[in-house]
This record gives structure tokens, sequence and C-alpha cells, in this order.
């Protein structure tokens, strides 16, 4: 559906009043000026006419690549045309800016008629978004204090576009101007996010504690995000985050810088975390930094002091997170530094393997005292030696991979610990029996 913006006929002779400061003209151009209604016509063309404010703002009517909303056109006559033209080109040429200008003629328009008034009267373009538009920065501090309000977003683009006077002019009436204070806030942190310098901003709608809260936050955000910029987290954290900023499962935004690997951004935060900090699963920095499979975040880490062998509260040690994430540099990292676990299956070999060895020497027992019971083996010396010293052997090679230091120290089911005990029995009556027979041989 197409819109189209009039140009009333009373526009020229209303620029006239107004850089001639001419009462006359002016109060007969807006005597004359037309209803601001939108009419529709049999084609379902809409025509619409707004108050004067919006066209001393455009100055003439703009081409249709310019245009993103009305349809420009004027009901100007030749004459008119003219004049409009000449007097643009020397206003032009005497190097008065737009912005400038566009103050002047204001000026003098409010004292005929209420600017404010005038922007109220309709809602399909803003007054103050065309001037945000044009970059028109000091008409727009010129008229604040004149009962206009700002929207969030309008004042951040105020701010961060307008330069030192905007931010001067703010400063001194914001607590007036501003729709909304909370988002107002809001709109600053996700231009900071953005990139945007709006840390004035937040220190001038906030105390100190919820202006670093704020920064906080927006850090999280940041390194949440997936397009993260390190240049915009360092950003913040020089404008005072902390990076204790947490998610809903307590993982501070420390945390997510570790585990993505934003060594300069976690070396900034260093001094403001300790070693002891973890989120709601229990993990520790040391987690994160084997998750980025970075060295160098490796070492910072274990510079601040983190414990490498602290188990989360699934009992996931930092190790075994870089052996299921197959984080390669992680791992060997860790084992550089004696810090080398089994998994569950190679913890279940080992044990399996030391208690099937004190199985055997509980095994040749029986065998044992067969031997010693028996009075008519010729030989039965020289076999309970040779029992008792393949007893002895399998014990002691039980008991040397049992003491390894990657054996498991999880505590064993009982019937293990019995096997273990019985062996202990085994090795002690086969060593009597050993003995025994010994003496027997020596005393014949």
């Amino acid at each position: 559906m197409e819109q189209v913006l009039i140009w009333p006929s009373q526009f020229p002779l209303l620029l006239k009043g107004l850089v001639e400061d001419n009462g006359a003209f002016i109060l007969d151009a807006l005597e004359a000026w037309p209803e601001c209604e939108v009419v529709k016509d049999e084609q379902g063309v809409i025509f619409q006419v707004l108050p004067p404010i919006f066209y001393v703002a455009w100055l003439k009517p703009l081409d249709p690549f310019e245009s993103c909303f009305f349809q420009h056109i004027d009901d100007y006559d030749e004459e008119q045309h003219y004049y409009v033209a000449q007097l643009l080109n020397h206003i032009e040429q005497a190097g008065v800016s737009r912005d400038e200008l566009t103050v002047k003629l204001l000026g003098c328009l409010s004292q005929y008629s209420s600017i404010a008034s005038q922007a109220k009267i309709q809602n399909k373009i803003s007054f103050i978004d065309l001037l945000l538009k044009y970059k028109q920065f000091k008409t727009l501090c010129w008229l604040l204090p004149k009962g206009f309000v700002l929207s969030p977003a309008q004042t951040c683009e105020l701010w961060i576009h307008g330069g030192q006077h905007s931010r001067d002019c703010l400063t001194a009436c914001y607590k007036e101007v501003l729709e909304n204070m909370a988002l107002t806030q809001a709109e600053a942190v996700q231009s900071l996010n953005n990139g945007y310098d709006c840390e004035g901003l937040l220190t001038l709608l906030c105390n100190e504690e919820e202006r670093l809260q704020i920064l906080d936050n927006a850090l999280l955000e940041q390194v949440m995000s997936g397009a993260a910029k390190q240049s915009s987290m360092l950003s913040l954290i020089e404008k005072g985050a902390r990076g204790h900023g947490a998610d809903s499962a307590g993982k501070s935004a420390m945390m997510w810088i570790v585990e993505k690997g934003f060594v300069s951004a976690a070396q900034a935060l260093k001094e403001f975390h300790g070693g002891i900090s973890l989120d709601d699963l229990g993990r520790n920095l040391m987690h994160y930094a084997v998750l980025s499979n970075s060295r160098p975040m490796l070492e910072l880490v274990e510079d601040m002091g983190v414990d490498p062998r602290l188990a989360d509260a699934a009992g996931c040690t930092p190790y075994r997170l870089a052996t299921e994430h197959q984080s390669v540099n992680s791992k060997k990292y860790l084992e550089k530094r004696g810090i080398i676990e089994l998994s569950e299956e190679a913890k279940y070999q080992r044990i399996l393997r030391v208690y099937i060895l004190k199985a055997f020497t509980v095994l040749i027992l029986p065998l044992q005292l067969v031997l010693f019971l028996d009075v008519d083996r010729d030989n039965k010396l020289s076999m309970v030696l040779l029992l008792s010293s393949c007893t002895l052997f399998i014990f002691a090679l039980a008991r040397l991979l049992k003491n390894r230091r990657l054996f498991p120290t999880t505590k064993l089911p009982l019937s293990l610990r019995f096997l273990g005990a019985l062996s202990w029995v085994s090795l002690f009556i086969q060593a009597i029996f050993t003995v025994v027979m010994c003496l027997a041989v020596v005393t014949i």
C-alpha cells in the first residue's frame, strides 16, 4: 500500500517567514496549514500531511530513493519551487550547517506554535528518530528541555553518536527526558555488548555497585554469545567487569572465558578469581581449562593455584574430562605433571589381574597340603619347595602390581578383600610347610 506525504503549498511561505523572522508570514502559513489527517483514495493510496516541524527538518521533498516510508509529493507552483531552491542554495553557500539551520528555524517557529505538541500529533514517524537519522544532534539537545522524551534506543544512539555536547545535555536532564530508566540501562548494556561506548551512560543511570553488576552481566552475555569477541571482553574488563556474573548453572563468566580459550581476557581477570571457585557441578577452572585444549590457558590456570586433581560432583577429574573430550594437548600437559588416571575399564583390568594372581596363591595351598601329607612320595621336599617358590613369586607379583601408582584406590568389594586375606594365610601356611619339611630332612 503506497504512502504519500503531501508538501503543502503553505510551506514555502512558512520557510520564508522563519528565515526572515517575519511573524506575519509565519502566522499566515500556520493558519492556512492543512489538517494533519490521513486520506485514502479509491485505489488504496494513502495521503497524509504532517505538522510543520517535520518539513522544517527535511527542508525539501525527498527523492524516492531517499525515502523509506513516504513518497514525497509537493503542491508548489513554479515560483515557490524557484524560491525554495534559491534559498537553500544561498544557505549552503553561506556555510550554515543543517543542524544549526534547523535549530534556528525551530526556535523561530516555537514562538508561534508548540514544537512538542506538533510532534505528538501523529505516530507513524518519530520526530526524534528523524533528527537522529540526519544526525541533527544539536537540534535534538535543544528540544529535550521542551517536553520531549527519549526511548531507550534513542537515548543510546544520542549518547553514542552525539558527541560530548549531547552527553552533557543528557547528563543535565536525563531524569526528565528518559522514557524508562530500567529499559535504558538494558539497552546500554546491549550497546556495550555490541562494542559501543556506553559506560558513561551506565555510570549516569546507576550507582557503582549496580554498574559493576551490569558490566559483569554484559561480560557474561558477551562470552556466552555465538559471536564472542575478545576485544569486546577486554573493553568491558577495562571498564570494570570482574567476571563474577554466572549463568543458571553457576558457571561464571571467567569459567566461560577459560573454556573458550580467551587467554588475554582470562589474564586480565586473573587477579579477581581464586583457585577454589566452583560452579554448581563442582567444577573448577582447571576442568574448563582442559576443555579449551590450550596449553597457555592451562599454564595460566595452574599458575592461579587451581587443584588439577579435584573431582566434580559426578566424580569427574580434569584428566578424565580431557580423556572423554579427546583434548589431546590438555591430556599431555597433565601427564607431564604426573597427573594420570585410568579409565573404568583399565581400572577393572588392573584389579582383575591382581586378584587372579592372589587366587592362584590360594589355590596352590590344597596342592601343598596333599604333598605334605603324602608319606610315600620320594621327592616331596623338592615339590614343596617348588610350589612354595611359585606361591611366593605369584604373591610378590600381585603385590608389585597393586603397589603401582595408578592402581585404583577405590573401596573394593568384601569378597575381594576376603580373597586378599586368604592369599596371606595361604602364603603363611605354605611357608610353615616348607620350614617343617626342611627341618625334617635335616634331622634325619
